[in-house]
């Protein structure tokens, strides 16, 4: 209000101009500093407007000579434009005159998610301090408002809003594939992935944009939504240009930010969820920054590496920041959890920082040694409480150990409270709570410290072997003074104080530290390779010494485009001029090379086109050509040298051979070679196939991995044995470090017979929760087929889905592999067990009761057979009192109900192990899948998975310890490559362990191996058959019960273990059950049409669909139109529910508009689904195709679904006219859209 006042009593002239407008225009991006100084020569009367735009330009001309022509021209583009876009603004004077001061301003944080005590100090702070600063009236504050030491709180950025960004960033979801990669890279932390429940997105504000989230089971049923903060947003377009999808596009500020800021408020006080590893690419993400909106330039480079950092330890980092952009960026941007935790920090000079930081560790180590003096003479002298004592004792075991030690510290932060005041030592013990988390020790800063001036302490800190991090944001200058020259400065660079081009290498930091040989070592490059990045902070941090990370931190200083940051890092690493690696010591204990080289075996891409995308290295080509030439060529060697040279330091023994041999020009002395080759977008198709080449060398064969763009595809003709593990990346695309091999596989001028002595195998990694499944291994595999390859067995197709993801399919390929190949089995060596168990004779006392963390006891409320009793089916319908459990549902939701093993089958294992069920197991080293204390009993029933089907690895253990040498015999041959019939028939006759057990009676298994070769025992899945609308407090399913027949056993029919565990519970009984969202979309809202498909009990998901709709049309609001078609055998005896069907349905007068039955065995000639969806085409292609409706199809898997697709893809091309490639075309777009789902078993 001051402001208008001044204004209009002194006859102020107001102007505006779109200067973010004149700017793009002229291709100048965000640069609007010429434009404004037009503005001001123009309105100030300084000199004649004609002669300050002719005087601009030439101080144009002077000034950016360095940068080049095409700066200059864009600039004087601007300057021409300015005037024609300068807009004067005529204001009501009388008004403004007479404004009176606002009323108080209120502070209120956005993110409430953080703990009240913190906010209140937060907000304390921005009134009091930071207000009056803004205001203008910083002098006014009492000295009494600050807090001695210097201390300020975090989370103050929230505060900030400031809307300085022309442009923001839009999300299209029908685009998107949910990779994470644009918040992974976004230097400011304001776009961000987040996972919502049903009940969550049915809360979101309108026009709040989400897709069904894919990427595993553990994101089955949750929603996804990336959120841009536009008043925080920098507008550098970094995650656009990062984003593989196009899924985001540049929008005017003013044309949405109004719209994206309820969005953005709203998702971030919604609970934090993350049920990903959050060490990985996308899991990382889902985990909130404890970095945001820092004060760094649009697009820096350094910013992400310090927000990921933070989002992998910010919970527990203690961080010393030398002087520089860093600390700049860092001291008003830190802020905590929902939990109150986040990053200590604290800021040194640029001399001593890593000497600040060592004395932080030193200062923490001291204080948590003497807390574990204290903790030890409590045990030793107190009376402690059961669970104090156990946590006690668990802490001093795991002190330095984040995630073992946590379990035991929150016992002790939830029980010490209440008892610390009963005893002085305690009370000294509760004084240090804050100490008991390992915290992590970060120092980090720029290259002018870590290079120059701060180089010595540096180096003393790492030769000292404590366990310390050190992350170097490597700008290659001195970016926080004006852009000097640093020892960090490569060759060639035009800096200040090197302006005719550097003419010395860059300091080979990483090289030095390495000489230590104990020191953690990695060269990163966030933009080339965001996986390695992650791995090398998580190995670093998990190191138990020194460890230092050399990050690649692009600057606008090197005179690039702001949004080019992460493009930047990629093309230096593809040209050679950037190395990516890892040195790790602890490889060394396990016979491998300590470096790990991550760069590209085959330096592909272009290193003169790198050094002129930046005006650093362009300028020298354009003031002095003949000398810039010399040094790129001198740059280029080096490059190469350094790139040799780590590769060589990557060998084992066996590659160092071969490479001696080679460069000799000898034969190879190695024998044949197994090439492996993989594609991997986030790392996890790399790791397999490092498991493959390990296990191949266990076998004594000879193995090789490379990413496929680092083979010569020329070269396969002369292999022998390829094999490929590949990851599918987006909608059906090849992982970026197989793309060029791809290419050139493709190529249709290859013979057939191309690849006619060479065998290969073909494992894919996918996730079927997408429409193009598994599609690049199933590309490999079919081309490497065509060219004549000789396939060794068949495509192993590898799920997320599945509760042990790819394992379970990795587990049958495997054994096929080795038999197919004649792989020898490798060395038999019974290492220890990993749980070290005794038993103790019961005494009758109480054991420990086992526990299920994620589960609620709900009562069993009703268990009614719905199929007559003469029915070669049991199929029932179950209810649980989930109210006063304290659970809660969604339609559409599914329960998990964990079950035990049949008391026979326990009683009969035992009975073969020789074993008491009520001895009680004590184990030297609990976990969470075994505690100690509980019985025999307990441990065979509940915990381990007797009933389930045994493994491979299960058949080797029982070879070792077989006593008998005809048992042991009969064993191995079942083992060996020509025993491939023989397992299939034990397996058919024994296909549980318990059955097992007894074919073998001279294997006696230890309890320890149990543990380690027998899974726990899983809970079942199961659709929800009943909607909360109506049944508030009662979840209802429908089951079936699982049966089968073992060809060969002499047992006839088998039992689901859960199923029968169910049928067997009595009314009133207490059960282990969790409710989870489930897999499929749901619609928007009831209005949207809706075809559901129900076989057999897929009629559960289907019923608590319709239920919902019910609810709806009963409180009279508008439910679209709905079909439901039901398959069954036989209407008597499989149509359940009728009644309610029929109700809904009212003759068609019922939301319900057509109901639809095939009873497929009620007649001579078999009548399915199918057939009856084919006789209503108009309605199938009316509420599919025409209004956008939703399909649910659930039901078993086998021939139904595809049939079922046929139909309706047959309505599209007959009733909406479109050809037969069309209807397909749009079917793939509703499964995209989340709007075509399939529920199978």
């Amino acid at each position: 209000y001051q402001r208008r006042v001044h204004g209009a009593d002194n006859d102020v002239q107001f102007y505006v101009i779109d200067a973010f407008k004149v700017a793009q225009e002229a291709g100048m991006g965000r640069f609007i500093n010429q434009i404004m100084q037009a503005c001001f020569y123009q309105l100030s009367g300084v000199m004649p407007p004609e002669e300050s735009i002719t005087t601009l330009k030439k101080s144009v001309e002077k000034m950016y000579k360095k940068k080049g022509p095409e700066v200059i021209n864009k600039n004087k583009k601007a300057i021409d434009s300015t005037l024609a876009n300068l807009i004067k603004i005529n204001y009501p004077k009388d008004k403004w005159s007479n404004v009176k001061p606002s009323t108080h301003q209120s502070f209120v944080m956005p993110n409430q998610r953080i703990p009240s005590y913190i906010r209140q100090v937060v907000e304390n702070h921005i009134e009091s301090i930071l207000h009056p600063c803004n205001s203008l009236e910083g002098d006014k504050i009492p000295v009494s408002a600050f807090v001695p030491g210097g201390y300020v709180p975090t989370s103050t950025s929230q505060f900030e809003r400031r809307g300085l960004a022309a442009q923001v960033p839009v999300w299209e979801p029908e685009k998107c594939t949910q990779c994470n990669y644009c918040a992974v890279s976004c230097p400011h932390s304001v776009i961000r992935p987040f996972l919502l429940t049903r009940a969550e997105a049915k809360s979101a504000p309108v026009g709040f944009k989400l897709l069904n989230a894919k990427g595993g089971a553990e994101l089955s049923g949750l929603h996804y939504s990336i959120q841009v903060d536009a008043m925080d947003c920098t507008g550098c377009a970094v995650c656009v240009r990062t984003c593989p999808d196009d899924a985001l596009h540049m929008h005017p500020f003013e044309s949405v930010s109004k719209e994206q800021m309820p969005f953005w408020d709203f998702a971030i006080n919604l609970p934090p969820r993350n049920p990903l590893d959050k060490t990985t690419v996308k899991g990382s993400q889902f985990t909130p920054p404890l970095l945001e909106f820092p004060e760094a330039c649009a697009g820096c480079g350094e910013s992400p590496y310090m927000k990921i950092l933070t989002q992998l330890f910010g919970e527990r980092m203690v961080i010393a920041n030398a002087s520089g952009c860093s600390s700049v960026l860092s001291q008003r941007s830190l802020t905590v959890n929902n939990r109150g935790q986040g990053p200590a920090w604290g800021r040194s000079l640029f001399e001593d920082n890593a000497e600040y930081g060592f004395g932080m560790f030193l200062g923490n180590r001291t204080r948590r040694q003497t807390l574990a003096k204290s903790v030890q003479e409590a045990l030793d002298t107190l009376e402690l409480s059961t669970s104090l004592r156990g946590a006690f004792s668990g802490w001093l075991e795991t002190m330095n150990e984040y995630d073992k030690s946590l379990k035991h510290i929150q016992v002790i932060e939830s029980v010490l409270p209440g008892i610390k005041d009963t005893n002085p030592l305690l009370s000294k013990i509760y004084d240090r709570l804050d100490i008991f988390r390992p915290q992590s020790q970060w120092i980090i800063g720029g290259d002018g410290w870590a290079y120059d001036i701060g180089f010595g302490g540096l180096d003393h800190v790492i030769s000292l072997g404590l366990n310390v991090n050190i992350l170097v944001l490597d700008t290659e200058l001195y970016s926080n003074t004006g852009g000097q020259v640093s020892k960090a400065t490569q060759l060639s660079t035009v800096v200040k104080f090197a302006s005719d081009g550097k003419s010395k290498l860059k300091k080979d930091l990483g090289r030095m530290a390495m000489t230590y040989e104990n020191v953690y070592v990695a060269s990163v490059a966030l933009g080339a390779d965001m996986n390695q990045t992650l791995k090398a902070f998580k190995e670093a941090e998990s190191y138990p010494g020194p460890s230092i990370i050399i990050a690649l931190a692009p600057c606008i200083d090197w005179g690039i485009e702001s949004n080019s940051t992460m493009t930047i890092m990629k093309q230096a690493v593809d040209c050679g001029y950037w190395p990516l690696y890892r040195f790790d010591p602890r490889n060394t204990l396990h016979g491998r090379p300590a470096l790990t080289l991550d760069t590209p075996a085959m330096i592909k891409g272009d290193m003169e086109a790198f050094l002129h995308s930046q005006n650093r290295f362009d300028r020298l080509q354009r003031e002095n050509p003949d000398k810039a030439q010399n040094l790129h060529k001198e740059l280029a060697r080096a490059n190469t040298q350094q790139h040799a040279y780590h590769k060589r330091m990557a060998m084992d023994d066996q590659d160092l051979l071969e490479h001696l041999q080679r460069k000799l020009g000898q034969k190879s002395s190695s024998g044949s070679l197994a090439m492996i080759l993989y594609g991997s977008e986030t790392g996890h198709a790399a790791e397999v196939a490092k498991g493959l080449s390990h296990e191949l060398k266990r076998r004594d064969i000879r193995a090789k991995v490379l990413p496929l763009d680092d083979f010569d595809v020329e070269d396969l003709p002369n292999m022998s044995s390829v094999y490929v593990v590949i990851s599918t990346c987006g909608q059906g695309e090849i992982p970026n470090n197989a793309k060029s091999f791809w290419k050139s596989l493709s190529d249709p001028s290859r013979p057939s017979d191309w690849l006619n002595k060479c065998q290969f195998a073909v494992f894919g990694l996918g996730d079927s929760s997408y429409l193009f499944f598994n599609k690049a291994a199933k590309m490999f595999d079919a081309r490497l087929s065509e060219l004549g390859g000789n396939r060794v067995v068949p495509l192993g197709i590898g799920d997320d889905k599945h509760d042990e993801k790819y394992e379970t399919a990795w587990q049958e390929w495997l054994p096929e592999l080795w038999s197919k190949i004649g792989a020898p089995s490798p060395a038999k060596e019974l290492m220890p067990p990993t749980y070290q168990v005794t038993l103790s004779t019961p005494d009758g006392s109480a054991s420990v009761p086992l526990s299920f963390p994620e589960f609620t006891q709900a009562k069993l409320a009703v268990n009614r057979r719905l199929s007559p009793d003469n029915h070669f089916r049991s199929i029932v319908h179950y209810e649980f009192n989930t109210g006063d459990a304290g659970l809660t549902y969604n339609a559409g939701d599914v329960m998990w109900v964990q079950p035990n093993n049949p008391p026979e089958a326990v009683a009969k294992f035992a009975q073969v192990l020789g074993l008491n069920l009520e001895s009680v197991v004590r184990v030297e080293n609990p976990s969470d899948k075994v505690p100690s204390g509980l019985t025999v009993g307990q441990v065979l029933g509940q915990v381990l998975d007797i009933c389930g089907r045994p493994q491979r690895r299960f058949l080797e253990l029982m070879e070792m310890l077989a006593s008998d040498d005809s048992q042991r015999g009969q064993l191995t041959k079942i083992l060996s490559p020509s025993g491939k019939e023989d397992m299939k028939k034990l397996l058919s006759e024994t296909p549980t362990y318990a059955e097992l057990m007894t074919k073998f009676p001279s294997v006696s298994v230890p309890l320890g191996y149990l543990l380690d070769y027998i899974p726990a025992l899983r809970p079942r899945l199961y659709s929800i058959a009943s909607a909360p609308e109506l049944h508030r407090d009662r979840v209802h399913l429908c089951i079936v019960e699982n049966q089968w027949k073992a060809d060969q056993s002499p047992i006839a029919v088998r039992n689901g273990v859960c199923t029968s565990y169910l049928q067997n519970q009595k009314e009133g009984t207490l059960l282990n059950v969790s409710v989870r969202p489930g897999s499929f979309a749901l619609p928007p809202s009831h209005e949207t049409p809706m075809v559901l498909v129900a076989l057999g009990t897929g009629i559960a998901p289907c019923r608590s669909l319709l239920q919902q709709r019910k609810a709806a049309f009963d409180r009279g609001e508008k439910v679209g139109p709905t079909a439901l078609f039901i398959g069954v055998r036989h209407q008597s005896s499989e149509y359940h529910y009728r009644e309610e069907w029929e109700s809904m349905h009212n003759n068609g007068q019922g939301f319900l508009k057509g109901l639809f039955t095939a009873f497929s065995h009620d007649q001579p000639n078999l009548i399915f689904v199918q057939h009856k969806m084919e006789e209503v085409p108009e309605l199938l292609y009316d509420y599919l195709g025409k209004n956008k409706g939703y399909f649910l199809m659930c039901g078993p898997a086998g021939d139904a679904p595809t049939a079922i697709r046929n139909a309706i893809a047959k309505s599209f091309v007959s009733v909406g006219k479109n050809t037969a490639e069309q209807a397909e075309t749009l079917l793939t777009e509703m499964q995209l859209n989340g709007r075509y789902n399939n529920e199978v078993w």
